[in-house]
């Protein structure tokens, strides 16, 4: 019970900052999930050096930072989506600045560091386009839709926990986390698409309630897969969590292993649908 009470005082504190960066507008919003990016690299890059894994851990949160404030500044500033094209160079700057490094394996530090950066950084970055859909000529910031798109995420994170500890049974994937049930993610599921039901029909957003629907349907899927990414990760570091800074939850890795993986995914959604089909 009493880890019970940490969690949800902890969750809750959490949720209220970034709600609150949220509604604060754009820029509160965009320097928070910078802050998010910096320290989930920098938990990404400990846990591989305790290992005993060389990784260029500054090189890397530099280069992912500047990559987060390319890709931020085109939903920010209007800026054209050719601007994204200037992540391949600046990405490739660590290929470079391993020239100057003595390392017996360059290549394996190159791929490790570049890994923690296009994994954490860009994805995070993403979630401005979700909440600045110019795609659909949606020229304004719109708080409703990251915080309809954290909701649904909270709702199938909560009652997949609850569920699984009331009713779990089942291994979902024993090999990589073995506390996560069948019955947690039916559980979190189900909730999850109720969730996007209601937001999409009483909530006004630019996206229709199917559109909130197909949403809820992939948060809870994608989303436990990008938990059991990142449980693999810590399996292979001999880790139970990346960090500290939320008690009852680990680090901030820990608490947005979802969001980076769903981010893509709901985008690459939207894009298809509003774009192309």
């Amino acid at each position: 019970m009493k880890k019970l009470i940490t969690r949800t005082l902890s969750a809750f504190v959490f949720a209220i900052i970034v709600i609150g960066a949220i509604f604060m507008g754009q820029y509160a919003y965009s320097l928070l999930f910078l802050f998010v990016s910096i320290v989930c690299m920098n938990e990404y890059y400990r846990a591989l050096q305790n290992k005993g894994i060389k990784v260029n851990a500054i090189e890397g949160i530099i280069i992912g930072s500047i990559m987060y404030c390319i890709t931020a500044s085109v939903s920010l500033f209007n800026y054209s989506p050719v601007m994204l094209l200037l992540l391949f160079p600046t990405l490739l700057l660590l290929w470079i600045l391993q020239l100057w490094k003595s390392d017996e394996n360059p290549f394996q530090t190159i791929s490790y560091t570049a890994c923690g950066v296009v994994y954490i950084s860009i994805s995070l970055a993403a979630t401005l386009f979700l909440a600045k859909p110019t795609f659909i000529g949606i020229s304004d910031y719109t708080p409703l839709v990251m915080l309809g798109i954290l909701v649904l995420q909270w709702v199938s994170d909560s009652f997949a926990y609850l569920t699984g500890v009331c009713i779990g049974r089942h291994p979902l994937f024993k090999r990589h986390s073995p506390k996560k049930s069948w019955e947690g993610f039916v559980g979190g599921f189900t909730f999850c698409i109720l969730a996007g039901y209601l937001i999409g029909t009483y909530i006004d957003t630019p996206f229709a309630t199917i559109d909130w629907i197909v949403m809820a349907t992939m948060v809870p899927v994608i989303g436990t897969l990008g938990d059991l990414v990142e449980s693999m990760f810590k399996r292979s570091m001999d880790i139970k969590d990346t960090g500290n800074i939320m008690p009852g939850h680990g680090g901030l890795l820990d608490r947005f292993d979802s969001l980076i993986m769903v981010t893509p995914f709901l985008l690459g959604y939207l894009l298809l649908k509003y774009l192309v089909l």
